[in-house]
């Protein structure tokens, strides 16, 4: 399927067969409409990563995170046994906002993000609190890069500040 990118309107055209893209990202509306969900799917040899091509899920400019959420829906594993992951958001030009905003290394440890069905909570730097002046796109980063397995969902609950 190839993509045409008109950098003047910033639109996307598509052709072919389309398929989605979890990593990307998603958005639904809950709790009245006041807090919305973005939610990233993904695998460990397609990490959701900042890019300027528009295609990802962008938590806007000024938003409060009210939590995140790391699911593991396959166990994550690797050659050397230690990659632990750091989530975090960064601009589109590839900028860290806070690489680990919203789950350190320090909470998913290669034996934690090892064990399928596990639920961890964000306790990042971010949570809690707004994002920042600029929009921020999801990017999951090992600590070590040599992933040999492994599936995983992001949730973060935020709230748009819009005044």
């Amino acid at each position: 399927m190839g993509f045409e990118l008109d950098s003047k309107r910033a639109v996307l055209n598509s052709y072919g067969v389309r398929t989605t893209n979890g990593k990307f990202g998603g958005q639904q509306s809950t709790k009245n409409g006041i807090i919305k969900s973005a939610i990233w799917d993904f695998s460990y040899n397609d990490l959701p990563s900042a890019t300027a091509s528009n295609l990802q899920q962008v938590i806007p400019a000024n938003a409060t995170i009210v939590s995140s959420k790391f699911y593991v829906d396959v166990a994550f594993a690797s050659t050397s046994g230690t990659t632990d992951l750091d989530i975090g958001f960064y601009t589109s030009a590839n900028s860290a906002i806070d690489a680990d905003g919203l789950h350190t290394a320090a909470s998913l440890t290669q034996t934690a993000i090892a064990v399928a069905g596990a639920v961890y909570a964000g306790a990042g730097a971010l949570v809690g609190f707004t994002i920042g002046s600029t929009a921020g796109e999801l990017v999951v980063t090992p600590t070590v890069a040599d992933l040999t397995a492994g599936k995983g969902r992001v949730v973060v609950e935020y709230v748009l500040d819009e005044n």
